[in-house]
């Protein structure tokens, strides 16, 4: 019910049929935005449906691509992390927030 693609947040009604989007409108009863929506979120239908968009992780080896679970790839995430944190300490690891997080209170409390 809400657009992510900017801090703006505005509320969309997505009508779905079989699985398919069908619409993407404007919420009319969301209190900021009012209806309102830009062309990003009528965009939200093609990211969706891209053919070439990544739905499972994925990583580079040496004889190309292999897929992982989402727990292996979790794991494997947590491994280098602790690993270059114990190397070079904890500040050696940054997180970058940009549009929308970085003007989601939410979202910067859980970085801290």
């Amino acid at each position: 019910r809400t657009c992510h693609l900017c801090e703006a947040m505005c509320g969309v009604a997505i009508e779905v049929n079989n699985g398919k989007i069908t619409s993407i409108k404007g919420d009319d009863q969301d209190p900021l935005s009012q209806g309102h929506i830009c062309p990003k979120a009528v965009a939200l239908q093609d990211l969706h449906e891209d053919r070439e968009r990544l739905k499972k992780p994925i990583r580079k080896t040496a004889q190309g691509w292999e897929k992982l679970s989402w727990e292996d790839a979790f794991d494997l995430v947590a491994e280098k992390l602790h690993g270059i944190r114990k190397t070079y300490g904890r500040n050696s690891i940054g997180v970058y927030l940009g549009n929308p997080n970085v003007h989601n209170h939410g979202a910067l409390m859980t970085t801290m």
